[in-house]
């Protein structure tokens, strides 16, 4: 039979209790995704004017956005998130494949 001792604080003994750890699940973007985000950063920095007005409107720092947008700094999904809320639309269609200004979006179809 075993007996399960236990110290009178309730931890074990020798270095206490085991910390547990916390699961961080990161995804991050591929190549081809941090590229449109990128250009889309330089897009939205055009349409707000400056770095800063863009920066506030993303709640971000003026010089992250210009290092991500330089390439010296990766983007993050949540950065492409905020991105796609200052522009107005998804993420799917900031990071997704350009559609010529003449196509359907959803279809890809010309114009009538």
């Amino acid at each position: 039979m075993l007996t399960v001792v236990r110290s009178p604080s309730g931890e074990q003994e020798g270095e206490g209790a085991p910390k547990r750890r916390r699961l961080c699940v990161t995804r991050s973007l591929s190549d081809v995704e941090r590229m449109r985000l990128r250009a889309a950063l330089r897009n939205l920095r055009g349409l707000y004017g400056t770095w800063a007005c863009l920066a506030e409107v993303m709640g971000m720092q003026p010089r992250t956005l210009r290092a991500i947008a330089s390439g010296k700094y990766a983007g993050s999904p949540g950065t492409a998130m905020r991105a796609a809320r200052a522009a107005g639309t998804t993420i799917e269609r900031l990071l997704g494949r350009p559609v010529a200004a003449d196509r359907c979006p959803n279809c890809g179809r010309g114009a009538p």
